[in-house]
């Protein structure tokens, strides 16, 4: 998520700040369910870690992302897969 983030900051289609991008209505499930707001786990830290690092463009220009093992609204299904990362 970190790394779509970014892109969608430098991405004219979305907002200009990283607030602005995460707190956008509709966007991201943890920002709707509360999981925002709790403390960031080790897979975050390491995600955002990654996204500010040398790891920056894995995603190449990526605006999407999802799991599709527990995703509930399959509409990205429809969409070419970028990039896999992990399992």
């Amino acid at each position: 998520m970190a790394d779509v983030v970014l892109n969608r900051v430098e991405s004219p289609q979305f907002p200009d700040t990283i607030k602005e991008v995460i707190y956008e209505p509709g966007q991201f499930e943890p920002v709707s369910n509360g999981q925002i707001n709790k403390p960031a786990d080790e897979k975050s830290i390491e995600a955002v870690d990654a996204a500010l690092s040398d790891m920056r463009n894995i995603t190449e220009d990526s605006l999407f992302f999802y799991n599709p093992d527990i995703a509930t609204n399959r509409w990205l299904d429809s969409r070419e897969t970028a990039v896999v990362i992990g399992d």
